[in-house]
């Protein structure tokens, strides 16, 4: 198990690092998109969204947005930090996250949205300060050459990534 998430996690660096390579092809290729876009926010369902709020204050220092009661059934509350926006939603009688979800490499083996990311200075200070605070690190951190990564569980079991880009040396 352990040797297929640290393979999962060399794959998932390398491809990061294709990212930012671009590719001849596309560039000659007239796929050109009239409006612009940025990123806004990502949703999340959780069991409790005032608990999730008050952990992601006290780990990564989100502040409450706003807070909505939507009918009987559901509250969401945006929570922010920089222009990094969070949408929790509490919704009553939701399943709950399945089991294989916990496993960051199972997780993308399942079409759907598998994570999400925040970019981190320093990936291996973030982890050690985020651990001595009690938060439970599902994987890493890894540490290429290129980048840095590990997968944080927040308080409803939930992973997502934080990663670090390093800049790489002139040859």
């Amino acid at each position: 198990m352990k040797n297929k998430k640290y393979r999962m996690a060399i794959i998932c660096a390398l491809f990061v690092l294709t990212l930012n390579t671009g590719s001849p092809q596309a560039a000659a290729q007239d796929d050109r998109v009239g409006f612009d876009i940025s990123h806004h926010h990502v949703g999340i369902s959780v069991p409790n969204a005032e608990e999730s709020a008050a952990w992601y204050h006290k780990m990564l220092g989100f502040e409450v947005v706003t807070r909505m009661k939507q009918g009987n059934d559901m509250i969401v509350v945006h929570i922010k930090r920089g222009n990094c926006y969070i949408e929790l939603f509490q919704v009553a009688g939701a399943k709950p996250m399945p089991e294989y979800r916990r496993d960051p490499s199972a997780d993308l083996r399942v079409h759907g949205l598998a994570h999400f990311a925040f970019q981190a200075s320093d990936v291996p200070a973030a982890v050690k300060e985020l651990k001595a605070k009690g938060t439970e690190i599902a994987m890493g951190p890894v540490d290429t050459p290129g980048v840095a990564f590990a997968f944080v569980r927040d308080n409803a079991g939930i992973v997502f990534e934080l990663i670090q880009y390093k800049k790489q040396e002139a040859k």
